[in-house]
């Protein structure tokens, strides 16, 4: 609290962040000024500048931030429509594999990850793979080929992951 003397000439003033607050008591120090006759000369300098705010920029940054957030929804629906098509691509792909008497197909785009050397958790490979972690028919299927590559001996799985051995 400032003296009372001072009560009806006083600015109290919150920063969005700490950085930006340090920042002015920096730059004051540099100047070689205390903290309030700093910000004091700063405010007089931009009332100065530009006597009121310009209502079109506020508009245009207003409008700009209403875009700003359509275009991210929409990216992110866009992103979860896409991840959803590649899961059931994979999951038309190969759905033979899951069949008892079908021919065993392997995604040719798992055996390259798997060749690549590096051992891969299985929410790794099923990110990299576009598979949604939800779909089960999806999950049976990648399971159901992994299993087959092990009992191949081309794979093994440790407590790291699955590693091509092959």
């Amino acid at each position: 609290m400032p003296p009372e003397k001072y009560a009806d000439r006083t600015l109290t003033i919150y920063f969005p962040e700490k950085e930006e607050f340090h920042e002015l008591l920096e730059a004051a120090i540099a100047k070689r000024l205390r903290t309030s006759h700093f910000a004091r000369e700063m405010i007089r300098r931009g009332m100065e500048s530009e006597s009121a705010p310009r209502p079109d920029l506020l508009q245009e940054s207003s409008q700009t931030r209403e875009e700003l957030s359509r275009l991210r929804r929409e990216l992110k629906d866009k992103s979860a429509a896409i991840e959803k098509m590649e899961t059931e691509l994979y999951q038309l792909r190969h759905q033979s594999v899951l069949q008892p008497s079908g021919q065993d197909h392997y995604s040719e785009d798992l055996i390259d990850l798997l060749k690549e050397g590096r051992t891969w958790r299985g929410a790794d490979l099923l990110k990299e793979l576009g598979v949604d972690p939800q779909n089960r028919i999806a999950l049976d299927i990648i399971t159901k080929q992994l299993q087959n590559l092990q009992d191949l001996r081309l794979i093994e799985e440790n407590p790291r992951g699955w590693k091509w051995i092959g």
